[in-house]
């Protein structure tokens, strides 16, 4: 692997403001947050301070149980990663209910970085990556290689597994949280059926060209995913949809189903073929096309058939010029209550794989076309970006944690075996230096054995 962020992170001046890690990443023997839950016992350890004595000179050895539940909260909001939490609440039930149930709740913990293969690392508040553990797979999954990880929200993972021979899309699907263990089974990706009820409709692109195609209960559907996105937790039930998008033999399409449904509801066209990003925000489906460089607006509806999608509008967009730029990567990231697009502009004199520029623009949705507004603080935040999930946080809440950085561990969605290397690398917007990023992780440990890139994910547990 490149030492940091290949040859698109290069700068002349190391800068000052960005902590970088200086170890290695250590393996770890202890389990993992999801184990460590799972061995919660009911007894706990006894204290290793010397023992009290009574008025009659018999020792009373203490619990640690008994360590006041206002003290474990304190505790466990100044452990900023999910793991050591996790331990903590393993002690016994006493800190496990001290832990769950302290008021005011500490803040959430630093997200982790979860590989393809459901190996994880977890961010410290250094900018180092803690050594890999695997998260458990459900029952029917455990032996299986071609299981990969394609999305997140919150705590929830979504796997698919592939059918035998890739050119048969996925055979299964499924949403996975990593510290329950509670598992919601999806409707195969890939299926071959006769429904008699299949439903179609077409739809005009408002404010564009080109029509949106969606069926629901299709004849046949043969899909690959390779990045899904959940509009809320899929505890709030029938609340919870799933988007996500398919790419196989070079076809791409949007897939949408929610709890109750037995199908996907598949949807092709122009706009989607050439997808960027992805992302919900307030209640609508957002697309970004490479192509025409537009932000495509996607209104869901229900009926007795399940999702449709109601309405698709095109949002022109006019992004600032950047001199030497021959491309241009974007991302879709909600930031307090506001949507944001992250630019990396490609090329320069060093060549098309070089990055020249890092733009966040926050956009007005008010106007057609929208209006971007490029920004130069996030007001406290930090942002992670992978190829599966884009994400703000919270920096200020842990005073280790420096903001106005972006953590990038991007390059695409796309996992050809020639691909390149990831980009890894931290972006200050304050002076706008870009530095190396999570060595620690190696190139090895982001290929498949056929030599395919693994997209990872930003990981974000709510406690």
């Amino acid at each position: 692997m490149d030492s940091g962020a290949g040859t698109s992170s290069k700068s002349p001046d190391p800068p000052r403001t960005v902590r970088l890690s200086r170890g290695r990443g250590v393996a770890s023997s202890r389990p993992s947050a999801a184990a460590a839950q799972a061995r919660c016992s009911t007894e706990c350890l006894p204290a290793p301070e010397p023992p009290q004595f009574d008025g009659g000179g018999e020792p009373q050895h203490r619990s640690w149980a008994d360590l006041p539940s206002d003290i474990l909260g304190v505790v466990a909001g100044r452990l900023p990663l999910a793991e050591e939490r996790a331990r903590l609440r393993s002690v016994c039930l006493a800190w496990r209910a001290a832990a769950l149930l302290h008021r005011p709740p500490p803040p959430p913990p630093l997200p982790l970085l979860v590989l393809s293969n459901f190996s994880f690392s977890g961010f410290c508040p250094d900018g180092a990556m803690t050594g890999e553990r695997r998260i458990p797979l459900p029952a029917g999954e455990l032996a299986a290689y071609d299981v990969r990880c394609v999305g997140s929200f919150e705590g929830w993972l979504v796997g698919v597994k592939l059918n035998k021979g890739r050119y048969f899309g996925d055979g299964r699907c499924f949403l996975m949280n990593a510290f329950s263990g509670d598992v919601v089974r999806l409707p195969p990706p890939s299926a071959a059926t006769h429904f008699v009820d299949a439903y179609s409709r077409s739809l005009p692109i408002i404010n564009g060209s080109g029509v949106v195609h969606c069926t629901v209960n299709a004849a046949q559907y043969v899909m690959s995913f390779c990045k899904v996105v959940l509009s809320s937790s899929p505890d709030s039930g029938s609340k919870c949809v799933v988007a996500a998008i398919s790419v196989h033999r070079s076809t791409a399409q949007l897939a949408l189903w929610r709890p109750g449904m037995t199908s996907w509801c598949v949807c092709h066209g122009g706009c989607i073929s050439k997808f960027s990003d992805i992302a919900f925000y307030q209640g609508k489906f957002y697309m970004f096309s490479k192509l025409t460089t537009n932000l495509f607006v996607f209104e869901i509806s229900e009926d007795d058939s399940g999702l449709m999608v109601s309405h698709v509008e095109r949002c022109v967009t006019k992004l600032p010029e950047v001199k030497d730029s021959y491309g241009q990567r974007w991302n879709i990231v909600e930031w307090h209550e506001k949507l944001l697009l992250v630019v990396t502009y490609l090329g320069g004199a060093k060549g098309w794989h070089n990055i020249c520029k890092i733009g966040v623009f926050e956009v007005d949705l008010s106007t057609n076309p929208f209006r971007f507004t490029e920004i130069n603080s996030l007001d406290g935040n930090c942002i992670f970006i992978s190829p599966c999930s884009s994400k703000s946080f919270r920096a200020y809440q842990y005073d280790e944690v420096e903001d106005d950085l972006i953590y990038f561990f991007d390059g695409g969605l796309y996992t050809s075996k020639n691909a390149p290397p990831f980009d890894k690398f931290v972006y200050n917007m304050r002076d706008g230096t870009m530095v190396p990023f999570a060595a620690e992780i190696s190139e090895g440990n982001l290929r498949a054995p056929d030599g395919r890139l693994m997209n990872p994910t930003w990981l974000f547990p709510s406690e």
